[in-house]
This record gives C-alpha cells, structure tokens and sequence, in this order.
C-alpha cells in the first residue's frame, strides 16, 4: 500500500467541482489515516487560504491530527498560533471522498485556483498539492533554478547530497 502522495496526475474537473483524486493518492491518502477502517472513507483536509501560494494544500487525516496537535500545544495569543489557525481552520475544509475516489473541491479552493476544466495533483511526501496545470510547468522552472542555486556550479551534482546535508548537520547538533 501507498504510504506516500508521490508523482503527478492531471485529473479532469466536471462543472460542479467533482474531481478524482488520483488512484496512487486514494492508497497514500487511506494508509495516512489510522481511524479509516477496511473500506471505510480516508479524510481528506483541503486548505485553500495561503495568499502566498499558487496551489490548495491537501492533508491526509493523520497529517492533520499532527499538525492539530501541534498548534494546539502554542500558546494561546501567540502570533504564529493565530495565523496557523487560520490557515488550518478557518481557511481549511475537509471534504469526503466517496468509493470511487471523487471528491468536491470546496468553492473557496476552486475560486483561488481558478481551474479551467483540469488541475494537476502533485505528490509531496506526506501532503499534497492541486494546481493549475500551467502552474506546475512554473514550478518546474523554480525547481530548475534552485538545482542550479544549490548545485554550486558543480556540472555533475546530485540532488539526494542535500539530504544528507541536513543528516550531517543534525549529527552534528546531536553531537555538541
């Protein structure tokens, strides 16, 4: 079973809003729920109210539990609180996905993409992402600039380094 949102689809929107999640994201989206039984419907969290984005962010129930969990563990007041509340509450929809794996976009998700009868589903690990599909081809174009930032000029650079710059400095930071 899929444990992760991987790859991309490009998914056909009917005029009602009715889309299919990807058949990939349906096995990733039911493993990242611990309260779906056998057959039973994976939750499906939608945050459409990023200003700063160009894409809906959806999470998958046990993602969402975690970040819950998280945010409520902030101190009420706090800035950073109040702006992942409304992010992940006010602005965050959780939509059900029947057996055949279509789902309503809510309005608000639809409106700030503006889809024109097709989105395109990105998997990022434990989320993912809907877009329009012309906005995936721009975040083609920012992937291929940051390689070209982080490789250092190098002509033969590999992107998995990176992670392991990350592991080296945590082993680091363990070690001190």
């Amino acid at each position: 079973m899929e444990s992760r949102f991987q790859g991309e689809s490009l998914n056909k929107l009917d005029g009602k809003g009715r889309i299919s999640l990807p058949a990939k994201f349906r096995r990733a989206l039911q493993a990242g729920d611990s309260r779906c039984g056998p057959g039973g419907a994976a939750r499906l969290y939608i945050a459409y109210g990023n200003p700063t984005t160009d894409f809906v962010e959806c999470l998958s129930g046990d993602y969402y539990d975690d970040l819950v969990a998280r945010i409520e563990a902030m101190d009420d007041g706090e800035e950073e609180r109040e702006l992942l509340e409304y992010l992940y509450f006010v602005k965050c929809d959780e939509v059900g996905v029947d057996d055949t794996g279509r789902f309503v976009l809510p309005p608000a998700a639809r409106d700030k993409l503006d889809l024109d009868g097709e989105a395109l589903f990105q998997g990022k690990g434990q989320k993912f992402h809907i877009l329009k599909p012309a906005d995936g081809e721009a975040a083609d174009a920012r992937a291929l600039k940051m390689l070209e930032k982080l490789s250092g000029g190098k002509e033969f650079f590999n992107p998995v380094s990176l992670a392991n710059r990350k592991r080296a400095a945590l082993a680091d930071a363990d070690d001190a």
